[in-house]
């Protein structure tokens, strides 16, 4: 019984800090987006990330550990990230007048260099903690493998699924002029000034 209670308390605080990571990215992109269909297509994203990382990482022969677990938590607002932008830009060309499918189209096109360099640095960032020696090594080790799995399966998501997921569940939009909010006016004022 010595450790087993810590380790229990460990697995489920990480989980807790997963959980509570993505609900508060899936009602941030409600927030902005204002679009359940988008939403959902973003929070969609999160799954589709982990899943491949838990196959990669059972591959490596990681186990679901206190490391791992951080490595998602820390993660998880990332996993979404590169699906955001998608959807941002697919609505933007839907807001244009645009058909969903060619609004999906032009939009993933336009954007591809600039999801794909973000999630290349975020890579680049992570990826020499894999590589650490020592004692340190020994544990960043999987944390950084874990992390750079999530982040480039997450990209694959952005690339792949999102847009294909938004062409379908998305709706066109009339092309109208949409004002913008007392919030954004002032900001825009702002930045001029």
């Amino acid at each position: 019984s010595g450790t087993v209670d810590y380790t229990l308390e460990q697995f489920e605080g990480s989980m807790h800090m997963l959980y509570e990571g993505a609900a508060l990215a899936i009602l941030v992109v409600l927030w902005f987006l204002r679009d359940w269909r988008a939403t959902l297509v973003a929070a969609a994203a999160l799954p589709l990330s982990i899943l491949p990382t838990f196959a990669a990482m059972s591959w490596l022969g990681y186990s679901l550990n206190t490391i791992t677990l951080l490595a998602l938590a820390v993660i998880v607002g990332i996993l979404v990230d590169d699906a955001i932008v998608e959807i941002e830009n697919i609505e933007r060309h839907g807001r244009m007048g645009k058909p969903i499918l060619q609004a999906a189209g032009d939009a993933v096109t336009e954007i591809a260099l600039a999801v794909v360099a973000t999630t290349m640095s975020l890579v680049v960032v992570i990826l020499p903690t894999a590589f650490m020696s020592g004692v340190p090594g020994l544990i960043f080790k999987e944390f950084g493998w874990t992390a750079v799995l999530a982040v480039l399966a997450s990209l694959l998501v952005a690339r792949l699924l999102t847009p294909m997921m938004a062409a379908y569940l998305l709706k066109s939009h009339p092309s109208s002029a949409v004002r913008d909010g007392r919030i954004m006016s002032w900001y825009l004022a702002t930045v001029r000034w």
